[in-house]
């Protein structure tokens, strides 16, 4: 136990090293104020105080709101009070009406956006570069600065909590005229005067192709290190590339965790001078704890790890083996994770469902009569299905969360956590994308992005940073179970990392088969590795069609004789292709080589077919009688000329799925209707299928695939004398993001509801035909408590209300 005087006396060392600038000594001050902190002696005279003094001189003000004895102690001596105001006064802020005190680090990130520069950003997961990057569009809107921004995330998840961030401050501003706008806007839709959109890179590619105008004023790419992701990683690329082009002089802003040369930004786009802003000074302590498991005498050993070296802090009783992952996971988190809101990594989200059932078992606590957990459990059965698992654990506490759950389950299940009413959540790597939990603890065992690749350690220090967060607590725990039978070592890697665009790495790594892709003339089954091939392949095209290919090559470092043969590669590929660059453009992903395939295909069926097979070709609109006998059509042409897919019947089940999803039904109604067919499946393994279906074969990549066969089938039309059905083709890829396609529903979506609530108020409507403005209009007309049944419903209207552009 350590003495008050020990203690006394370590903290009054902090006060020293918090004035050094070197960020080991910062650690060092930082690291003994929170485990004083967290000591529970708010009785020892003068604690308070000096933790005070060792925050204020690290300019760590946002870290006071986690120990409310220090932020509210005010009985500091004339001279330390005067430093700290003044250290105070040069931290802080106001936007909008409110002072805001920053960290040493988010003042100079704040100093340099306002200014206008590009930025690149690099810092640890709890720094706080979100934040001051909305408070940056938040300053820039109220002051009439912004008519455009574009904040590119990687994923939907992100794209929800930014979102409701903006609105927020949208509405306490009383900013009018700002929409927010996060979902794809069809050609037809003009785009808004003044917008913040908030998207992912697919989304926004969307918006370009439908709109090739489209500009921004300020550009942020948030979890920029997203740029390595394979062909999603050159998507965004491109996408960031075309905005330069349009408009050279806006604010190009590049965000990323512990990036170790934030400058690379520069290298890959050509933005000018490029700031750099990076800080390693902790604004939160994570301890990482080593756990082991496998001793004979079935106890767990625990030993901490510092500056490489690991000291043991004791063992426990465990009072029996643990096998497998599973157990490991289960048992070390519920003996070490019973205080305070833990999170545990899963590999995948069938580990992440039978992980949280482990942890129902072994929980003691009852919920199931705690009001807002019996809500959520309601909401769970009627917006997923009766039977899902997550029924079961919230009894107890425990939840779980992947990419695939419903938007407005997901939310809650996150407020739930956040506000303790879950006391674990099993989570898979959307973790690692950013998503924000308050945790104190983490459970980590043999880690892997699904179940093949183990994290890298930039993904590793990502979803460490998770634990613990600016302004909630001091510190977190890393709880690295059985690490030395890890199949890398993500932790002694250090937490910088180095990031290269996948143009690059592709080019670096690949390069030969990127010139067997350009010569391929009927390239074969689409493979997720083929298709970052095929990205970069189809990135060089089109650069040596704008005349940028000289560029790009130089930026990737391709040496000068590589340069001259993926040259005359491209050259042989663009010979053999007759569509336009403005086709081939809108679907970046996909190789221009099976575009061109599909050309082909498309244009021998309409002249030998004329007007009959035409239109068997045509994708009809999801109400339409015929709307399912010709999407089976157009996902057999799109699995045989895009993809080189051949498995029987795959076409029709994707069909069916994709059609319901179309309607609006609801998923309990798609999950039983996929269980009559595979009724030998367990009823959780088909829950857990069909949200894949959807979410990552409907939402994704049919909607690419979709976004591909209308632009080619327009172009032959157009070129083949049928403008008047090009001018009929549906939009498709839209129906298939957002799960609808009458009016009112995409309206209620694009105001913010969750697709769930959306159904609903749209079966409770006569008119399916109301845009945005109506569908406002007749929102706010309700008497929602007698509409809604729901208060977690209620609560989603009120939100998308509440984040509704002011009138």
């Amino acid at each position: 136990m350590l003495s008050n005087a020990d203690l006394l006396r370590c903290v009054q060392a902090a006060t020293v090293l918090a004035c050094s600038a070197v960020p080991e000594r910062q650690g060092a001050a930082y690291g003994i104020a929170a485990c004083a902190a967290d000591l529970d002696r708010q009785d020892l005279p003068g604690l308070a105080g000096i933790l005070r003094i060792v925050l204020t001189r690290m300019g760590n003000f946002p870290a006071l709101a986690s120990a409310p004895h220090v932020e509210e102690f005010r009985r500091l001596p004339t001279l330390p009070a005067l430093a700290e105001e003044i250290r105070r006064d040069g931290n802080r802020i106001t936007v909008g009406k409110e002072p805001i005190d920053l960290t040493d680090f988010q003042r100079h990130l704040w100093q340099d956006l306002d200014d206008g520069q590009n930025v690149s950003v690099s810092a640890p997961t709890s720094a706080g570069k979100s934040f001051v990057l909305q408070a940056h569009l938040r300053s820039l809107a109220q002051s009439g600065r912004l008519t455009v921004a574009c904040y590119i995330v990687p994923s939907r998840a992100l794209i929800a909590q930014v979102t409701d961030a903006v609105a927020k401050w949208r509405r306490s501003d009383a900013l009018r005229g700002f929409q927010i706008v996060n979902v794809p806007l069809p050609a037809e839709t003009t785009l808004p005067e003044r917008a913040i959109y908030v998207l992912t890179q697919e989304r926004l590619q969307a918006i370009m192709g439908a709109h090739p105008g489209f500009a921004a004023d300020v550009v942020i790419s948030d979890e920029a290190q997203g740029i390595e992701d394979g062909s999603r990683g050159v998507l965004l690329q491109g996408v960031i590339d075309q905005l330069i082009a349009k408009r050279p002089k806006a604010q190009f802003i590049f965000a990323g965790p512990n990036i170790r040369d934030p400058g690379v930004f520069g290298k890959i786009f050509d933005v000018g001078e490029l700031r750099q802003v990076s800080t390693r000074s902790p604004a939160v302590l994570q301890n990482l704890i080593v756990v082991n498991t496998r001793s004979p005498l079935r106890k767990l050993a625990v030993e901490k790890v510092l500056d490489g070296m690991r000291h043991p802090l004791g063992e426990t009783e465990i009072g029996m083996n643990l096998p497998s992952v599973k157990e490991r996971l289960i048992r070390v988190a519920e003996r070490f994770g019973r205080s305070k809101p833990s999170i545990v990594y899963a590999n995948g989200p069938a580990d992440a469902e039978k992980v949280a059932l482990g942890l129902k078992e072994v929980s003691t606590t009852d919920a199931s009569e705690d009001p807002r957990i019996v809500e959520l459990i309601s909401l769970v059965r009627s917006a997923v299905h009766d039977r899902y698992d997550l029924v079961e654990c919230l009894k107890r506490r425990v939840g779980f969360h992947y990419g695939r759950i419903p938007a407005l389950v997901r939310r809650n299940v996150e407020a739930a956590f956040a506000d303790g009413d879950i006391q674990y959540l099993v989570t898979t790597s959307t973790l690692i994308q950013g998503v924000n939990f308050p945790a104190a603890n983490l459970f980590v065992c043999k880690p892997k992005k699904g179940q093949r690749d183990p994290l890298t350690a930039a993904e590793f220090w990502n979803l460490a940073g998770r634990a613990g967060r600016l302004g909630r607590e001091f510190q977190g725990n890393i709880f690295l179970i059985d690490y030395d039978e890890w199949d890398t070592k993500p932790a002694n890697q250090g937490n910088e990392v180095d990031v290269q665009s996948a143009l690059s790495r592709t080019l670096a790594n690949e390069f030969d088969a990127v010139i067997d892709c350009a010569l391929e003339a009927n390239p074969l089954r689409e493979t997720n590795k083929a298709i970052n091939i095929e990205a970069a392949f189809g990135r060089l095209l089109s650069d040596l069609g704008t005349g940028r290919i000289q560029t790009t090559l130089d930026r990737c470092d391709v040496p000068k004789p590589d340069q001259a043969r993926i040259v005359v590669a491209l050259e042989t590929a663009r010979s053999q292709i007759d569509l336009p660059t403005t086709v081939l453009a809108k679907s970046p992903t996909v190789s221009p080589i099976r575009q061109q395939r599909l050309a082909t295909y498309l244009e021998s069926e309409v002249r030998d077919g004329g007007v009959k097979r035409l239109e068997e070709l045509l994708p009809r609109h999801p109400r339409d009688p015929d709307a399912y006998k010709s999407l089976c059509e157009v996902f057999r042409v799109c699995h045989e000329q895009l993809m080189s897919l051949q498995v029987p019947r795959l076409h029709l089940r994707m069909a069916a799925i994709a059609l319901k999803w179309m309607r609006g039904e609801q998923l309990p109604a798609i999950i039983d209707k996929n269980h009559t067919y595979e009724k030998d499946k367990p009823i959780a393994t088909v829950i857990r299928e069909t949200l894949q279906d959807i979410e990552e074969d409907i939402r994704f990549k049919y909607f690419r695939l979709s976004i591909c066969y209308l632009s080619v089938f327009e172009h032959i039309l157009i070129s083949n004398g049928y403008p008047e059905y090009a001018s009929s083709l549906t939009a498709l890829p839209s129906y298939l993001e957002v799960g609808a396609s009458d009016p009112t529903m995409i309206s209620f979506v694009g105001l913010g509801l969750s697709r769930y609530v959306a159904s609903a108020l749209t079966e409770l409507t006569i008119d399916k035909g109301m845009d945005e403005t109506r569908a406002l209009a007749w929102l706010r007309a309700q008497d929602l408590d007698a509409v809604l049944s729901s208060r977690l419903m209620r609560a989603d209207v009120d939100r998308a209300l509440a984040n509704a552009p002011i009138e």
